[in-house]
């Protein structure tokens, strides 16, 4: 029989298990406890006895009475998790942090395209006071003025100008919302023409060619035969080509530019909630970032070349008609012509505001920017700008159903059910 003190029985049972092992396992319970409880001590405490070491000398350069109370919602921190380098004494060389290293940028939605280069404190600071520390969450509209207001020195227009809504997403990165009262009168009223379109673009009556499509007996061509109609027919206007390539070079230059600046906003949107901290994203919204300002210009002055185009085929080949095509739009096309003005004068004061450092990839911007000069006369200028090119494109977009340029949205549409329920065969296509 084994009796000794440190080595049980075999066969023992937990029952007759040696005191000493009862002993030492409660022990090193203790102990963990012991120091869980003291790490929780210092996660609390160690924060507020380190920036009490700064507090000793910083007290009176705008801090409080050392209990933190300035740092807002940043109480729990320490000075060092923003003022990194800090920690060492003398201090050599302190470097602030980056907002983004704790916090999500925000989405188009709060700040707009424009705020892209602003600091988080421009908007953040609650004030009361000399101490920048006391930050806070504001949506308050007042904050805003802060920065906008006649004379100002950042370059901001004095007038506080709406987000870019879901119709600027045509042309711009914009938001889903509809805070200008021009982009809501022109959603009403493009709303309201397009369904007058439709009813009469597919009423059974036989009064156009996507009826004969919906109610004719037809075998239908299917999804596939559908989308290469829509892709190849509505957006690249293969049919056009080989009636017209004068036609399809005009329309290209008019229609093409606006899809590839729709693409690029829906993605750039996309973006800004999916991955709204990477650098894609902030380069596809901030407007002054190379390539940006290049591909806006670049597709705007395509657009420009378009309706010169088209104005150079009518006095040169008169009033020659194409079977089958509609007659030009010149009201249509005015409006869009100075829409597409409006915006590059628009780009052009701002960025005579707000002296973007690389403003030449935005060339034609760049070069109308001398004429303007920099002063509280643009900053209030610039509100009615913005306003003038909104209201314009908002005027296109209530013409755009009632003009002969309504084919844009309905001829791709047609092209594509008439593929998909297998109407015209053997016709053109080959």
């Amino acid at each position: 029989m084994n009796l000794h003190p440190c080595k049980p029985r075999v066969g023992a049972t937990c029952r007759d298990a040696n005191p000493l092992l009862w002993l030492g396992t409660a022990l090193l319970l203790a102990a963990l406890l012991w120091l869980w409880g003291g790490v929780s001590w210092a996660a609390e405490n160690g924060g507020q006895t380190q920036n009490q070491t700064c507090f000793s000398c910083h007290q009176k350069e705008g801090m409080d009475d050392g209990a933190g109370k300035d740092l807002g919602p940043h109480q729990g921190l320490t000075c060092v998790d923003c003022h990194q380098g800090a920690q060492r004494y003398p201090h050599e060389e302190i470097k602030l942090a980056s907002c983004r290293g704790c916090h999500t940028p925000h989405t188009e939605v709060t700040t707009g395209d424009l705020h892209a280069g602003v600091s988080c404190r421009a908007c953040h600071w609650a004030g009361g006071g000399q101490t920048p520390h006391l930050l806070a969450s504001t949506e308050k509209p007042a904050s805003c003025r802060r920065c906008h207001f006649a004379g100002n020195k950042t370059g901001a227009p004095a007038a506080v100008l709406p987000a870019k809504g879901a119709l600027c997403l045509i042309c711009h990165t914009a938001t889903l919302s509809l805070p200008d009262w021009p982009s809501r009168l022109a959603l009403v009223g493009f709303v309201l023409g397009l369904l007058a379109s439709l009813g009469f673009w597919f009423s059974g009556g036989g009064q156009g060619p996507a009826s004969k499509a919906l109610h004719g007996d037809h075998r239908g061509g299917g999804f596939g035969p559908g989308a290469a109609a829509l892709l190849f027919d509505g957006m690249l206007q293969r049919r056009l080509w080989r009636l017209s390539p004068g036609r399809w070079l005009v329309h290209a230059l008019m229609v093409l530019p606006f899809a590839a600046r729709m693409l690029w906003a829906l993605l750039a949107l996309v973006l800004s909630y999916a991955q709204p901290g990477a650098d894609l994203t902030q380069a596809m919204l901030n407007k002054n970032y190379p390539a940006t300002a290049l591909f806006f210009d670049l597709t705007g002055l395509l657009v420009l070349a378009g309706a010169a185009l088209a104005i150079l085929r009518r006095a040169l080949c008169g009033k020659i008609k194409m079977p089958g095509l509609p007659g030009p739009d010149w009201v249509g096309m005015g409006l869009l012509a100075a829409v597409v003005i409006s915006g590059f004068v628009t780009e052009a004061a701002r960025l005579t505001l707000s002296g973007a450092p690389d403003a030449s990839w935005a060339f034609l911007g760049a070069a109308l920017s001398g004429l303007f000069t920099a002063g509280p006369g643009l900053q209030t200028g610039y509100g009615y700008l913005w306003y003038a090119h909104a209201i314009l494109f908002a005027v296109f977009v209530v013409y755009l159903p009632f003009s002969r340029m309504k084919h844009i949205l309905l001829a791709p549409l047609n092209l594509a059910i008439r593929a998909a329920h297998g109407a015209g065969r053997g016709s053109t296509d080959k």
